[in-house]
Formats: structure tokens, sequence, C-alpha cells
């Protein structure tokens, strides 16, 4: 489909791509057409041929909370990671959509800006993590996020104030919608002197993460939002499923909210079946209903 696509501009290069190999859990199919924008330009000409084209939109970071369809992505897929260019304004981090966070935070320390220590090794990419108000060790990425530069699907670029009421826990204005495409973001840090403290409580953090098993096996984080007052991961705990699988899918060992890719054969069919598993059995268990944090992206 949209053959035509790839002749639109001769400074964006399009192409079929497996994107299993970009996934952090290391499955799914491929995308029809993926380009991958070095500059607000190129990005702001990517977003405008989608438009006119009439095409599907869907935009990937560190693909690190995102489930990509066995079956793929049709349309036009924007890969971000190339936008990953940081600066600094007064007690303002300012980051590409494509930065990775943890990269982020090592940036701001080392530029004595501090603030963001609680969410070392908090995976993918500032664009993600703006979308899904990603946080962790009860800090929000919106507590500290000031403005967001997004382009429109008619390539105009747009700057967004950053108001707490518009966000709340893994929801943002940006959630489940694609008429908005984040670009740059900035996040209002406090001067600090002593840098090495920063550095110590974020590898704290980010040591308490790897203590848990979360880096050990490919996944995509954290699968359902955590009910009001309870754990997700508790309950599936509760319930057994550590270690249940379907397929080369399964519950991780280390974290019940996890599903992990235990030897590299799972697919994304696998791991959707073990979603569909672990939400009925709650469902019938605890009558409760679990909610995914992760995007399912593709054709399903």
């Amino acid at each position: 489909m949209a053959s035509n696509v790839r002749n639109q501009s001769e400074k964006i290069k399009f192409a079929e791509v497996s994107l299993a190999p970009l996934s952090n859990i290391r499955c799914g199919g491929r995308a029809a057409n993926l380009a991958r924008p070095r500059s607000l330009e190129q990005l702001v000409a990517s977003v405008k041929i989608a438009n006119d084209e009439g095409l599907g939109l869907t935009i990937l970071g560190g693909l690190t909370n995102s489930l990509i369809s066995d079956r793929g992505i049709e349309g036009l897929t924007i890969h971000t990671i190339d936008l990953n260019r940081v600066r600094v304004q007064g007690n303002l981090l300012i980051a590409q959509c494509g930065v990775l966070m943890d990269t982020l935070i090592d940036y701001g320390i080392d530029r004595l800006l501090g603030g963001m220590e609680r969410l070392g090794g908090l995976p993918g990419t500032v664009g993600g993590a703006i979308y899904g108000n990603s946080g962790a060790n009860g800090l929000l990425c919106a507590d500290l996020l000031y403005w967001v530069d997004c382009i429109d699907r008619q390539g105009n670029l747009i700057r967004l104030r950053a108001h707490p009421q518009e966000y709340s826990y893994r929801h943002s204005p940006f959630w489940g919608k694609d008429e908005l495409v984040i670009y740059e973001a900035a996040f209002k840090l406090d001067p600090i002197i002593q840098t090495n403290e920063a550095r110590r409580l974020k590898e704290q953090y980010k040591g308490e993460r790897k203590a848990k098993g979360q880096y050990t096996y490919p996944s995509i984080g954290c699968i359902f939002r955590n009910p009001d007052g309870k754990s997700a991961g508790q309950i599936i705990d509760a319930l057994g499923l550590k270690g249940a699988r379907e397929g080369g899918a399964a519950i991780s060992p280390h974290h019940a909210n996890f599903i992990i890719n235990v030897d590299g054969t799972a697919t994304a069919t696998d791991v959707a079946a073990l979603i569909k598993r672990i939400k009925d059995e709650v469902s019938q268990k605890c009558s409760i209903t679990l909610t995914e944090e992760i995007r399912l992206l593709g054709q399903w």
C-alpha cells in the first residue's frame, strides 16, 4: 500500500522494517513504512506525508511499553530514537522525544540539575515517558514537566504548558490520540551543588530495579496499571501465576506484573494470550478488572 510514500521526500527514507529487533521484548511484526527522522524538519515532513496520504500514523520511541502485533503495522510508522538532542536553559532541562530517560537524568546531573533521581533506570524515551506519564518511587514524569512542543497533523508546531490537572497516574493528554506528536519537552529541575549524592541516589534506584530482575529478560515493563489502592503485581502473585506460560511468553518469576520473552521464542500473540489469561483469572477470582498500561500497536 501507499508505495508512493517512499518517493515523497529525498531527505526522508522510508522502508519496510522488522520491528522485533527494535522491541524491548523482541517480538512483533513489520512496519510497512518506517521513517527515522533526525531533525524537526524531517519529523514535520513525515507527519505531513501521513496526513496528506490519509495514512494511519504510529509513533515509536524505545519500544519498552508497546506490544506490536505479529501482523505488523500498516500506514506510516515514525521511530523517534534519532531525535536525541538535549540542552539546558536556566533550570530547564530540554530534551527531544527520542532521548532515553536514563541518559537524560545523567545529563542533568552532569550540568548541576537534579530532581529526577527517583526515575533512575526508567526504560524508554522522553516522548514515551510523557505519553504514558511514567513514574517510579512516588515521582511521575508530569511532576517535573514544564512544557511540551508538539506537531499537529498539518505540521504545525505547538507549545503546550504542562497543567497538572491534565495528567494522572499513567495518563496524559496525549494517551490514545494521534492528533499531536510529541517533539520536545522541558523539565523544571532544581540546581544542585554536589553531584555525587545525586548520582548515588540515581544509581541506587536503578540498582533496585536490577535487583528485582527487571532487566534479566526481554520485557515491556509493567503490563497493568495498579488498581486503586492495590498492586497489580501482588494481585497476580497471590493467584500463584508467577512462571505461568503461553508459548514462549511467561510471567516473570521476579515481578508478577512483568511478562518476559523467556528464550527468545515468544510471539506477540503469546504475550497477548497471557495478558488475557491474567485478566480473566483476576476478574473471576478477585472481581477486579485490570487495565493495560502498555500500548497494543498494529493489526490485532
